[in-house]
Order: structure tokens, then sequence, then C-alpha cells
């Protein structure tokens, strides 16, 4: 599978080339520029825009850093667009992740037929390539990182910009020889995506291991044991002190329990600490261990909403008269 290349289109974005920096704002870009032999009268907000292209730009920061580069200036330079790239796959990325989860359940629940199935392997299919390029993201971002400790350990880096070229490319590379199971098979965001149409489709059963939505591949087979996967769980969304579903929930960061905020509020008192009450969970936790959990709200309020279809839907059918 292809992955696709975000950092091409950004640096083409954020650095102008010398012809758009030369001419002048009420020029379109595809004329020739005008010669001017005085630098003082050009625009300078576009020569302000350059340097701010060169600070964000990998390509333009590495340049500027010398050859080699041993400064704690260039180390700044370095870390500020590692973060860049950082920011860009926890921000908009994530978001992305989490549209296409929170599409998923409603889809599998009023998309019917090859309708229905045809729209959830288009959602699959985009989960797959968000992956693919969230790992070229980090792909830069590891390759940065790994480029700033050779610099502040004084290693010799005879060209910058190649290591970090051949970096990245190497990572790509060692990632797309990966299996769809390798790839696919352990990441948060694509299990959270199948557990998400599982519940929808199998409200009572189980979610079988990811890789079961995965094709089998030359190269599974020689997965550690450490990889073997363990079967599926049924998600509940019942609080373990009310035996009812969530609502308002809070989830303990000590042991990632959830309970409905009025019943464990009740629960604890004005105890300090207590043991979790969920079965089998020994670990203490006070009232500051426990934060809202709003993900956690809006699968409960789906849960609710769909066990009060199935029910309505069971007393209709019962009460049906045969003739």
């Amino acid at each position: 599978m292809a992955v696709a290349g975000p950092s091409r289109r950004i640096s083409r974005r954020r650095e102008p080339s010398q012809d758009d920096i030369e001419t002048p704002i009420s020029q379109p870009r595809t004329q020739d520029p005008v010669e001017d032999d005085d630098e003082d009268e050009r625009p300078k907000k576009l020569k302000v825009k350059k340097e701010k292209a060169n600070l964000r730009d990998p390509e333009s920061i590495l340049a500027s850093l010398g050859n080699p580069a041993l400064d704690t200036a260039s180390l700044a330079k370095l870390n500020g667009i590692t973060k860049d790239w950082g920011s860009l796959r926890q921000g908009p990325h994530t978001n992305a992740f989490a549209l296409v989860v929170d599409v998923a359940p409603s889809l599998a629940e009023f998309a019917e037929g090859d309708e229905g199935k045809k729209g959830i392997e288009q959602l699959d299919a985009i989960m797959r390539r968000l992956i693919d390029t969230e790992q070229e993201f980090l792909a830069h971002e590891q390759a940065l990182g790994e480029l700033r400790e050779a610099i502040a350990k004084k290693e010799e880096v005879p060209d910058v910009i190649e290591h970090y070229e051949t970096t990245v490319k190497q990572k790509v590379v060692a990632y797309k020889k990966k299996t769809t199971r390798q790839k696919y098979g352990k990441h948060d965001s694509y299990s959270g995506f199948r557990q998400a149409i599982h519940e929808v489709q199998n409200p009572d059963t189980a979610m079988p291991p990811v890789t079961e939505f995965l094709p089998k591949e030359t190269g599974d087979d020689s997965d550690d044991d450490d990889d073997i996967e363990i079967g599926g769980v049924t998600q509940d969304y019942k609080c373990p002190l009310t035996l009812v579903i969530l609502t308002d929930p809070l989830t303990s960061t000590v042991c990632k329990h959830s309970f409905s905020a009025p019943a464990i509020r009740e629960y604890m008192g004005n105890k300090r600490s207590v043991q979790c009450p969920a079965s089998g969970c020994h670990k203490m936790i006070a009232l500051s261990d426990l934060v809202p959990n709003k993900e956690l709200a809006k699968k409960a309020k789906d849960a609710a909403r769909r066990e009060r279809a199935r029910e309505e839907s069971d007393e209709s059918d019962d009460g049906e008269v045969i003739e």
C-alpha cells in the first residue's frame, strides 16, 4: 500500500520559490519577475513570508545548520520542527481518526445490505490510509529526533539533509514491508474502529481478535510468541455499582474502571480513598483519581439507545396477533 506523502506537499506550501519572493504581490504568479535594481523598494512583507517558510520547512532549516551543525541554536531549530511534525500527527490527524471511529457505528446501524457493507469497507480503507500517513509523519518526527541526538552528542554528520532524507526513506520502506496485520492489527484506532462496528452488529458477543478482520499474509507466521492475539471481549457499558448503563461516567486513572458519577461519589462518601468497587480490582482510588470520560459517555448513550430500540422491537413482535 502506498504511503501518502505529506512532507512533499508541505514543502511546496511552506517554501515559496525565489520567483514568488521577488515578484510584487500585484503581479500574477505566472509572469516573469520584474527586474528591480533597488533592493530596498521590494515589499518587506514578502521577505518576512520567506523567513517564516524557512523556519518551518525541514530542508530549509537543515540547510541553514551548516556542515556539520553542532551549536545550541541548531539544536533548538531541530527541536522546533520535530515538534511541528509531532503536532501535525497528534492534532488534525488524530481528529481524523476520531471522526472515522465516530461515523462507523452509525453506518453499521442504519445502512443495510450491500450499501452498508460497501460503506464499512470504504471507512476501513480510509482508516488504513490514515494509519499509513501517520507512520510517515512519525518517520519524519523520528528522523529529526535522531539527527538532533547525533548533533547533541557531537557526532560527525557530513550532510545533514542527506542524513535526514535517508533516515526518513529507510523508515518508510521498513513500514511498507510489513504485512497488513503487522501494520494495523495492534493499532489502537483501528481496533477501536472495528470494536465500534462489532458492538452494533453483534451486541451480545465478544469481538474476535482484530487480526480476524485482516488477511493473513506471508510473514505473519513468523510472529513472536509475545504477539499472539488474545480473544476479544464484550464491551460492558454498565456501572459496577448500579448495574445499569453508565450515566455521566468517571474513569479511574489508576485502574481504568469507570462508574456513574452519582454512584461512585455516594459510594466514596467522605472517605479519602477506597478500594475500587469493580469486581476483582484491588487498587485504591481517591475522588481526585476519577476524571470525566466524554468518549465513554457518548458510547454508553448510544448503547442505551440501541438497547431501548431492541426492547421496543421485541415488544412489538410479542404484540403481533397471528390469525
